[in-house]
């Protein structure tokens, strides 16, 4: 596993911007008894080959770093051949935000400039059926913004114990958002039986279905808002993709 720790000039933040980008390498059980430094070319061999990428976000309080500290997002992205990268919200939740003293378009940073980065740098998909985006909590919030404003660029949303209620306060409308755009991306939402926000995702999933959206409600018995239920979910989720990329026939792994 190559765990990459990115910081760059952002021109839609107006400042420098850390991420944290998983690509999945050789794993301890693929390393090979009879290696010959010199004339092995196992990453060279992948380099017309391209991984799917999950676009990763946290909750409020938090930042890109959690999902490997108290998550196995590291483990899962090796066992399934898939790229994570997650991106730090910094409580704002990864919306567009205009101040007197800074401009912080989260919205338009990870929508098109850090994929342009992406997609230009690391072997790593662009194809719409190759992307998809998750989050928890204020992470599940943007998770559904951005998959639904942006809804050519992902084939699946996952948001996790989303808050459904703060996104009705803040005008977020489904019908208004999705307005007359077609070919939208399947939806996964999940809550722990226990969660404070169990009735905010009980809301949404009735939201969806009246307006014939096709996804599916996952509520978990003995989980509350805790990571026990995120890690859970963010395998659960990665695991029910439907993937048409190269790596699809290699997984799961061993790791």
């Amino acid at each position: 596993m190559a765990h990459i720790d990115i910081n760059l000039i952002s021109n839609a933040m107006g400042r420098a911007v850390s991420f944290t980008l998983i690509l999945p390498t050789k794993t301890a059980p693929t390393l090979e008894a009879n290696y010959d430094a010199k004339t092995n070319t196992y990453y060279q061999n992948k380099k017309n080959k391209k991984y799917p990428l999950l676009i990763l976000l946290h909750g409020l309080l938090n930042d890109q770093n959690n999902w490997c500290r108290y998550a196995r997002a590291e483990y899962y992205a090796e066992e399934n051949n898939i790229a994570i990268c997650m991106v730090s919200g910094e409580n704002k939740f990864f919306m567009n935000w205009d101040h007197q003293l800074a401009t912080d378009h989260f919205f338009d940073f990870i929508e098109y400039e850090l994929k342009d980065f992406l997609y230009g740098t690391f072997p790593i998909s662009s194809k719409r059926e190759d992307n998809f985006i998750a989050g928890l909590s204020m992470g599940g919030y943007g998770a559904l913004y951005h998959g639904l404003m942006n809804n050519k660029a992902y084939s699946a949303i996952g948001a996790f114990s989303a808050p459904y209620k703060e996104m009705k306060e803040n005008g977020f409308d489904f019908k208004k958002i999705i307005g007359r755009k077609t070919d939208l991306p399947f939806i996964y939402i999940s809550c722990g039986e226990k969660d404070s926000l169990l009735e905010d995702n009980n809301e949404l999933d009735l939201a969806l279905t009246d307006l014939d959206f096709a996804h599916l409600y996952n509520i978990v018995p003995g989980y509350a808002h805790e990571w026990r239920f995120w890690d859970l979910e963010l395998e659960r989720f990665i695991k029910g993709l439907k993937r048409t990329d190269p790596y699809k026939i290699e997984s799961p792994r061993e790791v």
